[in-house]
Formats: C-alpha cells, sequence, structure tokens
C-alpha cells in the first residue's frame, strides 16, 4: 500500500512548505487589494485554493496559490469592470466572480480534455517575454512603497484632485437623483440641499481615491517617481534594502534555511 506521507523528507517538505507561503503571501494580500474586498480576503482565498488543491489534486508535489502573472492579469480585469460599474465595487462584485468563476471552469475543461499538454508548442522567447514583462510590471510598481512613498497620503498631491473629486460626488448626485426619479430642472432645490450635505471628509476620501488612482500601475508609478523621489522615507528605503541583501546575500552562507523565511522573520 502506497504512503500518504513519507517523513523521510519531512524537512524538505516543511522548509518548502513555508517558502511556499511566504512566497504566495504577498500575492495574496494583492489580489484581496486588486478585488476591492481587502488583503484580508485574498489571504482567506489562498488559503482555500491550497486546502481544497491539497484535498483534491492529483500530483503530491503540487503548489496551488496567487501567481504574480495572475494577480497582474487579474487586477487590470477587476479595474475595467469596476471602471465599467462608475467605480462602484459592491455593484461589479458579481461579474468580479462571474468572470473568475467562468474562468474557473475553462480551466477544469481544457485540463479534462487535456490541451495541458500542447504548452511545449509554444515558443520559448513567447513564455520567456511574458514572464519577464510581469517582473518589470511588479518590479516598477513597488518602487513606490520601497521608498515609502504613498500617494494617498501626500496632503498636496492629494489637494490636485479636490476639484475632480467635487465634481464626481456631485455627478453621483445627479445619478442618484435619476434613479429616484427626481427631475432635477423641476426640483433643483433638492439637488442644492443633497449638495450642501457633503462634507470635507467625503471630498478628501474621493481625492484619495483619485490620487492612488493616478499613481497605479506603472505609468502611474513612472509619473509620480519624481514626487516620490523628494518625499523618500529613508527608514523604509533602508528596510527595503536590506530585505533585498538578506534574500540575495544569505545564500552564500547557508542554503539550508530559505532566504526569503530569515528575511521575513528579520
Amino acid at each position: 500500500m502506497k504512503k500518504l506521507f513519507d517523513f523521510k523528507h519531512f524537512k524538505g517538505d516543511m522548509f518548502g512548505g513555508i517558502t511556499a507561503g511566504i512566497v504566495a503571501l504577498p500575492l495574496a494580500l494583492a489580489f484581496g487589494v486588486s478585488s476591492g474586498l481587502g488583503p484580508s480576503a485574498g489571504l482567506y482565498g489562498a488559503i482555500f485554493v491550497s486546502f481544497f488543491a491539497a484535498l483534491f489534486g492529483g500530483t503530491n508535489t503540487q503548489i496551488s496559490g496567487p501567481t504574480a502573472p495572475m494577480t497582474a492579469v487579474s487586477m487590470v480585469v477587476i479595474a475595467g469592470i469596476v471602471a465599467a460599474f462608475d467605480g462602484d465595487v459592491p455593484k461589479a462584485l458579481p461579474a468580479i466572480l462571474t468572470v473568475f468563476l467562468l474562468a474557473g471552469l475553462m480551466q477544469i475543461g481544457l485540463g479534462l480534455i487535456g490541451l495541458g499538454k500542447y504548452i511545449k508548442y509554444i515558443p520559448y522567447p513567447v513564455v520567456s517575454g511574458f514572464m519577464t514583462a510581469i517582473g518589470v510590471i511588479i518590479l516598477v510598481t513597488q518602487i513606490l512603497p520601497s521608498l515609502g512613498y504613498y500617494p494617498k497620503e501626500d496632503t498636496a498631491f492629494v489637494a490636485q484632485f479636490k476639484p475632480k473629486a467635487e465634481e464626481i460626488i456631485l455627478d453621483n448626485i445627479l445619478k442618484e437623483e435619476a434613479g429616484e426619479g427626481i427631475l432635477v430642472l423641476e426640483d433643483f432645490k433638492e439637488t442644492v440641499k443633497r449638495a450642501e450635505h457633503i462634507t470635507e471628509g467625503q471630498i478628501l476620501k474621493e481625492s484619495q481615491t483619485l490620487a492612488g488612482k493616478e499613481a497605479s500601475g506603472v505609468i502611474g508609478a513612472v509619473k509620480v517617481l519624481p514626487r516620490a523621489l523628494q518625499h523618500t522615507n529613508w527608514l523604509e528605503l533602508l528596510l527595503a534594502l536590506g530585505t533585498i541583501i538578506i534574500i540575495y546575500g544569505f545564500k552564500r552562507i547557508t542554503t539550508k534555511v530559505p532566504s526569503t523565511l530569515v528575511a521575513l522573520i528579520v
């Protein structure tokens, strides 16, 4: 009878699991943030994916979880869906879930008919170029956090979006009135009344959202980079550099302990 678990490889399995968890952690958080449900949602999603993959998977060495390419692709898809719903995440959520559910069903279908074996016919430059591009995207988008610069916390930068934020809030009021059957031209007093109840907090929150969108993605990060260099948080920059040094330098000391695990603990 075949053993379900071999303790001869316990050490390798343990460190392999820890390393896989460390690698998957930031990607899982990125999934949660990009979905609009928060980092905790992405974390729980990664946990359940790993659990069910181990339960129903057919390969002992299989590791399932969020991946960098999928994080980047999903971010673009989710951003497009949310934009189609005028930035309303709760309304866009059913469409987002439907897209990923259909993607999962398609993946299952492709696996059942055995199309996975044809991946070997895709030219190496295509695969290499795709993965390299994903790496560049992730690298560029992490420059601002590495410098300790967060656009939403930059008061002067956020203030630039205040007029646009006010315009969006007023536009939302008009849409709400249209949905309630209120004719603005006949009952403009209601519009004025609602506009007077707009608070500074609402304007600030919308301005921060716009500032975050402006600095998102590769193009956004490049645009904001000069400002980020002027507002560098040296402590966070040293922390980022120290993490990189540990990850790549600890391998010279020993390879028995994953360098990523050491960086996380330190």
